[in-house]
């Protein structure tokens, strides 16, 4: 029998997994629909159609991780469901930070107005710059899949000790074993952090300095690229505070794994990381002129 903090967290995460689900189609959707019309596509579509599928792989995994707590708590803590759990959790998670990175990269490269020499060899080498910053999200990746194995062999360890010994110093020692693989995991993550961060102040000083420029003509309009400059900050600063969110929520996550009320602070946990990959796909939909229009013309159709 199902307690009503357990109903309530399922209707709450399979409303964020539908929503999730259809904003981040229709992300990828849209843009596919326009690549057919147009029989070409822009790397910041590509971007997006990927990062939209990663994030889709996220919620699937979200969603696959709550019903087995709440349905099979005993086996949500086994070996093999955990060894799957981390997996489908890293690639998704690897995806996802890689991709949103890109996307402020190229935000910045191809928004931001500078007229110094590094930065517009950078902008005029856009395509390999969000390739090199590909590539190195592949090299961590590999590098924190030797930390997840190795993980994983840990978890296996500590689970055999609680069953057949009571030697509580050495299953403190395995814990903090856990515990410093899987935070040298996360720490790859300040990597594109500091990136992304690194490249929305270059955007609002880009901003800053252009506003300057065109308040000196009175009879200026806001012009488009004050308009790009933005949409493109607001994009990129909502990335970076998610980001920071879902940061402290992994964190946390990793700290409860053994303790006794785990599986009451890992419902509420899910329920916060499901905010990620959901509010910015919907951000992007609204800064985005063209997602915007195609999302109010779907609104307007099912309302009729």
């Amino acid at each position: 029998m199902l307690s009503s903090f357990q109903i309530f967290f399922l209707c709450v995460v399979f409303s964020q997994f539908i929503l999730g689900i259809w904003g981040n189609a229709f992300l990828g959707l849209i843009n596919c629909i326009h690549w057919i019309k147009r029989s070409k596509i822009s790397l910041s579509d590509i971007i997006i159609i990927n990062l939209a599928f990663s994030r889709i792989i996220q919620q699937c995994a979200v969603i696959f991780d709550a019903i087995t707590l709440v349905f099979y708590p005993d086996f949500y803590y086994g070996v093999t469901f955990s060894e799957i759990r981390e997996t489908s959790w890293t690639l998704s998670n690897y995806l996802n930070i890689s991709l949103s990175t890109c996307l402020s990269v190229f935000y910045c490269l191809k928004i931001a107005i500078f007229s110094h020499p590094v930065f517009l060899w950078l902008k005029w080498r856009i395509s390999q710059v969000v390739a090199c910053v590909l590539l190195g999200s592949v090299v961590f990746f590999f590098f924190n899949t030797v930390l997840m194995i190795q993980k994983f062999n840990i978890y296996s360890d500590l689970l055999k000790m609680r069953l057949i010994t009571n030697y509580t110093e050495n299953i403190r020692r395995k814990e903090r074993e856990f515990y410093i693989s899987h935070f040298l995991g996360l720490l790859w993550t300040l990597i594109p952090f500091n990136i992304s961060l690194f490249s929305c102040l270059l955007l609002i000083q880009s901003l800053r300095r252009h506003t300057r420029t065109m308040g000196q003509h009175v009879t200026a309009p806001r012009d488009v690229s004050t308009k790009a400059h933005v949409r493109a900050t607001i994009v990129m600063l909502s990335f970076l505070l998610l980001f920071v969110f879902y940061l402290v929520i992994l964190f946390i996550g990793t700290v409860s794994t053994f303790l006794k009320d785990a599986n009451l602070i890992i419902m509420i946990l899910l329920l916060a990381v499901n905010v990620f990959p959901t509010v910015h796909s919907f951000i992007l939909i609204q800064q985005n002129k063209n997602l915007k229009q195609a999302f109010l013309r779907m609104l307007c159709l099912k309302k009729c």
